[in-house]
């Protein structure tokens, strides 16, 4: 197997309900490469791999959540077939957005209830985190009142391109 494809499995390959892909120490572990223009070498397997993928419409991003990279469908297309996960129940999209915002504010990613409640503006927000938790969003810890996002948010949502668009409509 040449370097190409023992990448585009290790990129391609689910670890478990929430992890997919690997990450830059995996691979460079993986490959063996122990040379001191590491990173140099794979940006060129990256961007090569990239380019060989890109006509079946599958692209290669970066989830910063656990800092995996991974093959995804390329987001036009996936827009078209993907479906609403949160099935016409906006209250549940913008409390994790919320969630999204308290965890990724704070530098240990973990949320309180009472911040998600002030920037949601409802004291309700506990059943919607419980459906979040069900469907894989987030993990609630009850007893410490902390929650946090799991892996499977930046496989299903492109965080950098979301926070650039809402820093664009605040610049207008």
């Amino acid at each position: 197997m040449n370097e190409i494809s023992i990448l585009m499995h290790m990129l391609s390959n689910k670890n478990n309900l929430y992890v997919i892909g690997a990450t830059k120490s995996e691979i460079f572990h993986t490959l063996n490469v122990k040379t001191k223009n590491k990173s140099g070498h794979f940006h060129y397997l990256i961007i090569n791999l990239s380019k060989y993928i890109e006509p079946l419409g599958l692209q290669i991003r970066y989830n910063p959540i656990n800092s995996h990279w991974f093959i995804s469908y390329d987001s036009e297309v996936s827009d078209l077939i993907s479906a609403n996960p949160f099935e016409n129940k906006p209250r549940l999209a913008a409390t994790l957005f919320c969630t999204i915002v308290c965890c990724l504010k704070n530098p240990d990613g973990i949320s309180k209830i009472t911040e998600i409640q002030t920037i949601r503006k409802k004291k309700g927000v506990i059943e919607d985190l419980r459906e979040l938790e069900q469907k894989g969003y987030l993990k609630f810890d009850r007893n410490l009142n902390h929650i946090n996002l799991t892996p499977l948010i930046g496989y299903q949502l492109d965080l950098e391109r979301l926070f650039v668009k809402l820093a664009l409509k605040i610049k207008q």
